[in-house]
């Protein structure tokens, strides 16, 4: 075989066999430029249009079969796009996991951060400017899924590269959560992303990131999006009912004791979303798309002119006027203004709290509402450092800051440092080799998601 041909046939194994989606786009254009200096030269010119027409083809096949078919320009959005994803039908199975021991618990965003995981896998400009306001006001490591080798602005010892296969950006939705003991320990609660069946490679992140940092992962059998679980440091969990929707073939009360036992939280409060119980208006019927703890007892509600968001922020505002929150303060309510245009919800909720820096999304054409955003992240959190980022792009597709992150809590012998200074006394984590483990859930006592993971 001449060395023309060796290059077709490593064209086709190298896309047909890539594990990273988006790498497919790079290993295309590398064949196609090893070509062209011959096509430049009149030589060879049928054999570099063969190789095209097998890469072309190639990738019509993955585009309709969800092989190799990510772009990091045509990123998918919260919900499934299916004129380009297509149901998985492989179900490989994982041994059972434990829930978490007893002293586990999940802690508030406001509560130190040892790490904030990213997904490089679209709106790439708006995942820089997290992990540079991460690693530096925030003073905290970024771990960087499927990501280049180094980021500008971001220091090599704050920045950590996962090299696992993901779907999309959205690893708020599917990542892992982190969880802290009383001993200083680290885990990671692997519940079911509700877009398991399309997006496998996002699924499998939690178990794959476990493996690669060394940290303990449990399961929870239920269906349950990050960008729905808001919690404070007492214990108390927040989620719309949207929950319920997706476990629909489980009770409340299971569902509720699910969250529990793994997150060992004490209370449940759950909201309507805008659009309940419908479909949700603003695409994916989260809590963050509307609501935000600041602290125990200071919350963040974005409110709107307009239906159906109006009535869903006066209802949440309903619920917190005139209580007492756990610390034994009257909640503090704090409003901030939200808007829907051409079909996307835009919200200063989505943010991202990392040790005392809060990175809130910015829109073009819109000073007057950031300028209102920063003034109510700066009352509701003293000593607080305001980073906005620009999210034009990943709004529109159903998230912002806060959907596009997942943070890993740090551990402190003593309390938080005045300002959101240098944690010394945070877990070392260790880096391995990845071993891909797709994590499909085993047989439940609920119908509707047996159902799902049964299904052909």
């Amino acid at each position: 075989m001449n060395k023309k041909n060796n290059t077709c046939v490593g064209a086709v194994l190298d896309l047909w066999s890539c594990r990273n989606k988006r790498y497919a786009h790079q290993t295309a254009r590398v064949y196609a430029a090893r070509s062209a200096p011959e096509l430049r030269e009149g030589k060879n010119s049928t054999e570099f249009f063969r190789l095209i027409k097998i890469i072309g083809s190639l990738f019509f096949c993955s585009i309709t079969t969800g092989v190799c078919a990510l772009d990091l320009n045509y990123p998918l959005p919260n919900w499934v796009d299916h004129s380009r994803e297509q149901l998985n039908k492989s179900r490989p199975a994982l041994p059972p996991r434990a829930a978490p021991p007893a002293d586990f618990r999940i802690p508030a965003e406001y509560e130190p951060v040892a790490a904030v995981v990213i997904s490089w896998a679209g709106y790439t400009n708006m995942l820089a400017s997290i992990a540079k306001a991460v690693a530096g006001p925030g003073k905290a490591q970024v771990w960087a899924v499927s990501a280049p080798a180094s980021l500008p602005g971001v220091p090599a010892a704050s920045y950590s590269v996962i090299n696992a296969p993901v779907d999309t950006v959205w690893v708020r939705d599917y990542g892992p959560f982190g969880i802290s003991a009383k001993q200083g320990k680290v885990g990671i609660v692997d519940a079911i992303y509700r877009h398991y069946q399309y997006r496998q490679d996002d699924d499998a992140l939690p178990v794959n990131l476990g493996a690669a940092k060394k940290i303990e992962v449990f399961g929870m059998k239920i269906i349950l999006d990050g960008g729905n679980v808001m919690v404070d440091s007492y214990g108390n969990l927040f989620m719309t009912k949207r929950t319920y929707v997706w476990n629909s073939g489980m009770s409340q009360e299971q569902v509720d004791a699910a969250l529990k036992a793994n997150f060992k939280v004490k209370n449940i409060y759950t909201f309507d979303y805008s659009g309940y119980p419908g479909q949700p208006a603003d695409g994916t019927g989260h809590i963050d798309m509307f609501l935000k703890l600041l602290n125990d007892h200071t919350v963040l509600v974005s409110v709107a002119a307009t239906e159906p968001f109006k009535s869903n922020s006066e209802k949440a505002i309903a619920f917190f006027k005139g209580r007492t929150a756990p610390d034994g303060q009257p909640y503090k309510i704090i409003t901030v203004k939200g808007w829907s245009e051409s079909g996307a919800w835009y919200t200063y909720t989505n943010s991202l709290i990392v040790n005392k820096v809060a990175i809130i999304p910015s829109y073009s054409g819109h000073p007057q509402e950031e300028a209102s955003a920063k003034a109510a992240y700066e009352t509701g959190i003293s000593g607080v450092t305001v980073v906005p980022v620009l999210s034009d792009s990943s709004i529109t597709a159903g998230g912002s800051i806060h959907c596009t992150t997942q943070t890993i809590p740090a551990f402190t012998k003593g309390a938080i440092p005045a300002g959101g200074g240098s944690m010394t006394a945070v877990q070392k984590f260790q880096d391995m080799t990845l071993t891909w483990t797709p994590d499909v859930p085993e047989k439940t006592d609920s119908v509707s998601l047996n159902q799902l993971i049964s299904s052909k």
